[in-house]
C-alpha cells in the first residue's frame, strides 16, 4: 500500500513538472539550468554557426551592421528582451511575452517555438537534439559588441 501510495505521489510530482516544462514563457525565462549552462560551455561554435546558416539565415540576419529580414536582426540577441529590437514587426505575442533572451529561454524556445510563445508569427517548429540548440546558442552568444 506505501509504494501505490509512493508510486502516486511521484506521477503527480512529474506530472507537476512536465506541465510547468509546458507553459509559456509569459513574462520570465526559466531558471538558471547549470545542465545547459555546462552543455554550452562544452558547445562546438563552429557547428552551431552551420545550424544558424541551415536552420534560421533564411529569416535572420546575424551580422552587426545587418538589418531585419523576415525575421529581426539577431545581433545582440542574448540576454535581449523578446519582441523588443526597434524596427521589426514583432507579432503581438511576442510582444506581450516579456521574458528576456536568457540562455534558458533561447533553449525553451528553440526546442519548440509554439509552446514557449503560442501565437508567435515565426514559422519555425523547432530543434529537438539538445546538443544542436547549445551549439546555436554558443554560436548566438559570440554575435554580440560583448561575446561572452
Amino acid at each position: 500500500m506505501v509504494d501505490v501510495a509512493r508510486a502516486c505521489a511521484l506521477l503527480a510530482i512529474a506530472s507537476a513538472a512536465g506541465f510547468a516544462q509546458a507553459r509559456p514563457l509569459s513574462g520570465q525565462a526559466p531558471p538558471p539550468d547549470p545542465a545547459l549552462r555546462a552543455r554550452i560551455a562544452g558547445a562546438d561554435v563552429a557547428a552551431g554557426e552551420r545550424t544558424f546558416e541551415r536552420r534560421c539565415a533564411t529569416c535572420h540576419d546575424i551580422a552587426s551592421d545587418g538589418a531585419h529580414s523576415k525575421g529581426p536582426l539577431l545581433w545582440n540577441v542574448v540576454d535581449r528582451r523578446a519582441g523588443a529590437s526597434p524596427g521589426f514587426a514583432y507579432s503581438d505575442a511576442m510582444r506581450r511575452s516579456g521574458h528576456r533572451w536568457t540562455l534558458e529561454a533561447l533553449d525553451y524556445y528553440l526546442a519548440d517555438t509554439e509552446r514557449a510563445v503560442p501565437g508567435r508569427s515565426m514559422d519555425f517548429t523547432g530543434i529537438l537534439d539538445a546538443k544542436s540548440r547549445a551549439d546555436l546558442i554558443a554560436y548566438l552568444r559570440t554575435m554580440s559588441d560583448a561575446p561572452r
